[in-house]
């Protein structure tokens, strides 16, 4: 029988913003432990949140161990890796004092506005060790700052969104940013022709990606429910289209560079489909096992749980190109909040777009029309795909964006 021990310590500091002053301070401090067993065919699972003590841990994983859930995997083995990567503003009193800086810029710069939400920064220490020498530690700390915008002459809720997620934050780029979506906000251009536009999307935006969670689902891929199903080998996108299932921090991925089953990747990276040619679904180990295909190791599940497949981080291989070129010297519809869309079984793609401007590639030029967008996957990621920028926007970090040729048609 193997023992095996999971414990993840997650920390947080977040201040709280209203109306564009400091409303609050939040600490959170959230330990998991769990202690699975398998004997080869089952595994018994207790796990507990705070300290506990593993003997009493071990006892209620013998006692699951009867209840024969099964899990007929081998555990990991034999690997040992740590890690440790930090992010600026670890103390509350910095982060305290970055908001502050923030929002005293942001009142004199945009009187017309209000920003709420919040700023947090977090760390997440995951450790899986077992009697076969598994021995993996992951320290990962990031920094998540979201301002919900209000037009204060706007009945809305929210006018518009601003945002920075990474580990080496810049309070110019961001403040940058800022004015420019404001800026580009308060002037409405109303001029618009429906027709076929470069769309741009934040990389990291999961809006336009949806559809790739389904169809690259190893249970549902295995079980022939995906519309890629059957298709493995096939060259269905473009040669410049290499998608990648991510768990690497430079991705802006949060959590431990293993998954809940203690699988990982070289680079912390697994390629889904290269150069337009599909390779691989997402699986854990009991996906990969049924329908006989790669293991991307992409289990998750609870902590106290049998581990099942979870959702992977997407990544798009970055093109040579900046944003600017790969708009050729063309104007594009840059879509910063799209709600309310979705693809259909065959791959039909919508949706509205609530707020977007015109991009020069470079910086947002003004507000368009609310507008409808719409394409199909294989054109969206086919003949249509420009590419991922090489640069940041305004050298943001996470802040790449991925354009495409799509149909617009304002919202009448």
């Amino acid at each position: 029988m193997t023992k095996e021990r999971y414990m993840s310590h997650y920390v947080e500091n977040a201040i709280k913003i209203v109306q564009t002053q400091v409303s609050s301070i939040r600490k959170k401090d959230i330990k998991k432990t769990s202690v699975r067993l398998y004997d080869g065919k089952c595994m018994g699972v207790a796990g507990a949140l705070g300290d506990q003590n593993e003997k009493d841990l071990l006892e209620r994983a013998e006692q699951s161990l009867k209840l024969e859930v099964p899990y007929p995997f081998s555990p990991g083995r034999s690997m040992e890796r740590e890690e440790d990567i930090k992010s600026d503003l670890q103390r509350e009193s910095e982060l305290l004092e970055e908001t502050e800086a923030i929002l005293e810029v942001l009142r004199e710069t945009q009187p017309g506005f209000s920003f709420s939400q919040v700023f947090k920064q977090s760390t997440l220490e995951t450790t899986i060790d077992n009697d076969l020498g598994l021995n993996l530690r992951s320290r990962r700390s990031f920094l998540n700052l979201t301002l919900v915008i209000k037009d204060r002459n706007s009945s809305n809720i929210m006018d518009a969104v601003t945002g920075y997620a990474g580990r080496r934050f810049d309070r110019e780029g961001f403040l940058n940013l800022t004015n420019m979506i404001c800026d580009a906000y308060t002037k409405r251009i109303q001029s618009f022709e429906d027709g076929y536009y470069p769309v741009v999307f934040i990389a990291d935006d999961t809006t336009y990606l949806t559809k790739f969670y389904e169809a690259l689902h190893g249970m549902l891929f295995g079980s022939g429910g995906s519309l890629f199903s059957g298709k493995l080998g096939e060259k269905l996108f473009s040669e410049n289209f290499t998608l990648y299932q991510s768990r690497n921090a430079e991705d802006g991925f949060e959590g431990s560079f293993f998954d809940t089953e203690g699988s990982f990747n070289d680079g912390d990276l697994f390629p889904l489909v290269e150069n337009g040619v599909l390779k691989a679904p997402f699986t854990d180990k009991k996906s990969a096992a049924l329908f006989n295909l790669p293991h991307t190791g992409s289990a998750g599940g609870e902590y106290d749980g049998i581990p099942e497949l979870g959702f992977p981080k997407f990544k798009i291989k970055e093109s040579e190109k900046t944003a600017k070129e790969l708009l050729g010297g063309k104007k594009g519809i840059f879509v910063l909040i799209a709600s309310g869309g979705d693809f259909t079984p065959d791959g039909h793609f919508a949706t509205p777009a609530q707020l977007a401007f015109l991009f020069d590639g470079e910086r947002l030029v003004g507000r368009l029309p609310e507008l409808n967008i719409s394409s199909h996957l294989y054109e969206m990621f086919g003949n249509s795909f420009l590419g991922v920028s090489s640069n940041n926007l305004l050298d943001l970090e996470n802040s790449k964006v991925a354009v495409m040729r799509m149909k617009a048609e304002k919202i009448i």
